[in-house]
């Protein structure tokens, strides 16, 4: 009897350790449309399981960016830690190290740069709602990032976190550019022709760092029409710089704005590549050159939300005839994409897709666009992606013979450029 009890009394020492050991261990979320959880921390151990975005679970053990997870009373298993979110999650005090919904403390301001809009979420994920909007320029504060996000503070004082893809460190000043708005305040102020901000530099010379033909406009912003064209390695006189742009002087005389994005200042000598050229002689419908792709102009209307929602679904893998949402074929992905992310419905076969909507020309694709190719050589559509800009775009990669996964590549590539035969857009 007396060893009963001692049994009983180490019993119950182990499960209250237990309990401790289990209310410390942190949370994640699952980010991905669908994560297949594996018997070991590699994509070539099997299958036990599959968790749908937005699923909490508890991680156990973390191995070459691996997280180990209980995903019930009877199941553990590993999932990738690219699709497992730990911001937002509740962790122990003794358990500083891992992520938790606090991020990493940072300091200094970022400068937004997207096509459109760029949405500010209560927590560090796409899963999260909405809190608020910022507009291509604006300046923020940047207080912590965590996975991929930062937590920022907008001029109108409302906090949130933003994809850190679209936010670029910057030494100007918070409100420069005072465009966003609260998500109960939602305007549509997608002007940055703040002049006030204005520096001079007279004197100083920028390199074209683009790989593409960078466009000149007529102001400080994607509203302002095109006046001209730079191509990569071009050297220009600067003039000024406002709002995360450059004004610059051609070699022909033109005087117009660039984004600083693409020019970084050096000392080398005033030349330009005789392609870069003023709009008056510059036409960007030639589908021949490569150097064209890409483009600064904003986004379509949906198309952020086309972009975000595809990237979520990076890593799931292609199988032919597939339509989601665990495994795709290039058409099925883009469809889905489409209509997951913005209610469309699009054909199903790439090349009804190709006809779909309206064709835009080379040098003015737009995020949010469909892309498509020719990889066979014989003319006919047989491969489509989603352009996401910066002459990039994803797509769910793979034949039957060889499949691979959705993934994002860049245009100017020398296979995807010969493949490639437009774009065309659905807004």
């Amino acid at each position: 009897m007396k060893k009963a009890i001692t049994a009983l009394g180490i019993g119950a020492v182990a499960v209250s350790v237990s309990s401790i050991h289990a209310s410390a261990l942190e949370k994640g979320v699952v980010t991905a449309s669908a994560l297949n959880i594996r018997s070991g921390p590699s994509a070539d151990c099997d299958k036990v399981a599959k968790l749908y975005k937005g699923k909490t679970v508890e991680i156990l053990e973390k191995s070459n960016g691996w997280y180990k997870v209980r995903v019930s009373s009877s199941v553990v298993g590993w999932g990738s830690a690219k699709y497992i979110s730990t911001s937002g999650s509740s962790g122990s005090t003794s358990n500083q190290n891992n992520s938790t919904s606090s991020g990493t403390s940072i300091s200094g301001n970022g400068k937004v740069n997207v096509s459109s809009r760029l949405n500010i979420r209560s927590g560090a994920g796409t899963n999260y709602s909405l809190v608020g909007k910022a507009n291509n320029g604006d300046v923020v504060k940047l207080l912590e990032q965590s996975n991929g996000w930062y937590k920022i503070k907008l001029s109108n004082g409302v906090t949130g976190w933003a994809s850190s893809q679209y936010i670029s460190k910057t030494s100007e000043d918070v409100g420069t550019n005072n465009s966003n708005s609260s998500n109960t305040n939602n305007n549509n102020n997608d002007t940055d022709k703040n002049q006030s901000s204005e520096v001079s530099l007279e004197g100083k010379k920028g390199k074209v760092t683009s790989t593409v033909s960078l466009n000149v406009r007529s102001g400080p912003g994607t509203s302002y029409s095109v006046i001209g064209k730079l191509s990569g390695g071009d050297v220009v006189e600067l003039r000024a710089k406002n709002n995360g742009w450059y004004k610059v002087k051609l070699l022909n005389g033109t005087t117009g704005w660039v984004s600083s994005s693409y020019i970084s200042e050096t000392n080398e000598g005033l030349k330009e590549n005789s392609s870069s050229s003023s709009n008056s002689n510059s036409q960007s419908n030639s589908n021949s050159n490569s150097s064209s792709i890409g483009n600064s102009d904003k986004s379509t209307v949906n198309g952020s939300k086309v972009v975000d929602f595809a990237y979520t679904l990076i890593g799931i893998p292609y199988q032919w005839g597939a339509s989601g949402p665990d495994k795709f074929d290039c058409s099925g992905f883009t469809q889905y994409v489409f209509k997951h992310s913005v209610g469309l419905s699009i054909p199903r076969v790439s090349r009804e897709q190709a006809q779909f909507g309206s064709a835009v020309s080379m040098g003015n694709y737009a995020p949010g666009d469909l892309v498509y190719f020719d990889t066979d050589g014989d003319g006919a559509t047989n491969h489509v992606g989603i352009y996401v800009g910066n002459s990039k775009f994803i797509h769910c990669s793979g034949t039957q013979t060889n499949p691979n996964k959705v993934k994002v590549d860049n245009l100017t590539t020398s296979y995807w450029s010969k493949a490639l035969l437009g774009a065309r857009r659905f807004a």
